[in-house]
């Protein structure tokens, strides 16, 4: 047999994902520190914050499906969807840094700046990342080298999530350190240190300590702290919070962070007191601030500076190949009603709604997890690198998996019910069962990696499908309506995760009750176990399998040299 011309070279899969490696700077960053910037750093209620969240999610319904249609009519030299990428760049940068910059405003102000920059980086981000989507379905007809082309994309979205968990807080600390605009400390003898006033914000007491010369919890870090941490240098932080009268008056608190008020001009405070697990008799030490607003700031903006190169690199890797019939004409009303008709499309976006619900249920929980459960949050961090790091190797896995397997559905059966198998199997494990819990953490990962590129690819093929069963084309639309059931996805799981803590009796940094220490192991396991296992369910109705879109994608060919021809 005659083998199949491909037509995307590897040079251009790995253009096409620097895209989303890009976008990925700026989705991680409040995926994994958006609501901790909000409320420890920028200062506003975590009420407010989650409602904001939740409401602007609304302006999305409209605007997500608006910028589809613009870019399905869109028309230049260079594509329908490729142009966007060079035209929103520099926006979606500069608005990122906004965004992550703290004005010296009241709380209502502050409110009003945060509304007002996270609705137009997320229409931004909507803007950029539609057509970055939609680029996919066009740069080839074959539905197996999207598989190839979605796998390529999502190690690097995934890498762009390993870039976030590694550099962000290293990189907060080294824009942010040295600066005194918040406090100034003095160190005393006697393991003393006296803090100054200096303005309101919040700003990060680091001290690092020779791990040689101390004892206590220092010296009981496990075989995963000695393989990950290193043995020379340990480093404690506490942030130091300056208030204005405003938002919070001097309190003694139980989160072990450090809280005064605008005016307090000087403070003396024994480190033994805040940290009590080091023997400050036998210990060299060593302290720096850092201030975690410029810390902040600047760390976006390096990354906007990346995201900024790799757009402009995807626009100049990629091609656009696949175009609506020739002398397509069609109403937005009509692109619609083709939208909601179509069920493939339905089915996956169901699938896309329980899948990242679930994942950001069990994200959500992993603090508290290690916190009241395992009782030592040091390991959160690994945790969730092991998770992202086999992550990527599921999504690097997925083309060949295709292979062996035979299709996409089968595939993604396979992985999403065997994912739910073993998080149902952590809900047993007891707090002492270590490494049990990575194991799970490590298959669990692997299994999950390859949903993201298959949803996609599916969301490709439904656009086809629906060009094959109406005539007409609008791949922008189809996957604007792809990344609004991402959005809510994502909302929802983050909502259901505090509701739920609410409905088990949790209370932040008390002693919980076999209730809820039960509630916290369910948002590990059995919670986000269902959703997985309903995604898996959910795919064998779907009917665009690799006999059916081989049949769709030479009818197409047919058709467009028919058109062409005429």
């Amino acid at each position: 047999m005659k083998k199949k011309q491909k037509l995307v070279s590897v040079w251009e899969k790995i253009g096409y994902s620097f895209g989303d490696f890009a976008s990925n700077l700026f989705w991680m960053m409040f995926v994994f520190y958006g609501m901790f910037f909000y409320t420890d750093v920028f200062g506003i209620p975590a009420a407010a914050v989650g409602t904001m969240f939740f409401i602007t999610k609304f302006w999305d319904a409209v605007n997500d499906p608006l910028m589809g249609i613009i870019a399905d009519r869109t028309e230049t030299k260079w594509g329908k969807y490729r142009p966007f990428l060079i035209w929103i760049v520099i926006p979606f940068a500069l608005i990122g840094v906004l965004a992550f910059t703290t004005p010296n405003f009241s709380i209502r102000g502050k409110i009003i700046y945060a509304y007002v920059t996270y609705t137009l980086l997320m229409m931004a981000y909507t803007a950029i990342n539609i057509p970055y989507s939609a680029l996919m379905g066009v740069l080839t007809p074959n539905s197996e080298e999207r598989t190839s082309i979605s796998s390529y994309r999502f190690v690097a979205a995934f890498a762009g999530g390993l870039f976030i968990q590694a550099l962000t807080l290293p990189l907060v600390g080294l824009y942010g350190g040295g600066a005194h605009s918040v406090i100034a400390v003095d160190i005393q003898p006697g393991h003393q240190i006296v803090i100054q006033e200096q303005g309101v914000g919040t700003s990060q007491l680091r001290v690092t300590i020779d791990r040689k010369q101390s004892d206590g919890e220092l010296k009981k870090l496990s075989w995963l702290s000695d393989i990950l941490g290193g043995d020379k240098k340990i480093v404690k932080d506490k942030i130091v919070w300056v208030n204005t009268p405003e938002i919070l008056s001097e309190v003694d608190t139980t989160d072990g962070n450090l809280y005064f008020i605008q005016g307090f001009q000087q403070k003396r405070l024994d480190l033994a007191h805040i940290f009590p697990d080091v023997n400050w008799d036998e210990v060299d030490y060593t302290i720096a601030t850092i201030n975690q607003r410029k810390g902040f700031q600047y760390t976006i903006g390096t990354y906007a500076l990346i995201a900024i190169v790799f757009f402009i690199l995807t626009f100049l890797m990629t091609k656009e190949r696949v175009h609506p019939p020739k002398h397509q004409k069609t109403t937005i009303k009509q692109d619609l009603k083709d939208l909601v008709s179509n069920k493939p499309w339905i089915i996956v976006g169901v699938m896309s709604l329980f899948t990242l619900g679930q994942v950001c249920i069990r994200n959500g929980a992993i603090m508290y997890y290690f916190k009241y459960f395992v009782g030592n949050t040091g390991y959160a961090k690994y945790f969730m690198v092991v998770g992202t790091a086999f992550n990527l190797l599921g999504v690097l896995c997925t083309d060949w998996l295709v292979r062996i397997i035979g299709s996409k559905k089968r595939v993604y059966f396979i992985t999403m019910v065997g994912n739910g198998i073993f998080l149902i199997s952590f809900f047993f494990l007891n707090s002492e069962q270590l490494a049990l819990m990575f194991i799970v953490q490590l298959l669990s990962g692997f299994l999950s990696g390859p949903q993201a590129p298959l949803v996609w690819a599916m969301y490709a093929d439904t656009a086809d499908y629906s060009e094959w069963k109406k005539g007409t084309r609008a791949t922008g639309l189809f996957f604007s309506a792809a990344t609004f059931a991402q959005k809510m996805g994502w909302t929802l799981g983050g909502a259901l995760a505090g509701w739920l803590l609410a409905i088990f009796g949790f209370k932040a940094n008390v002693t919980q009750t076999a209730e809820t220490i039960l509630g916290i192991k369910l948002l590990m396991s059995m919670i986000p176990a269902l959703p997985s296992i309903l995604a898996g369910v959910m795919v064998l109705f779907y009917k665009l399998d690799k006999d059916f879109m081989i049949k769709i994608e030479n009818d197409l060919k047919q058709r467009r040299k028919q058109s062409e021809s005429k």
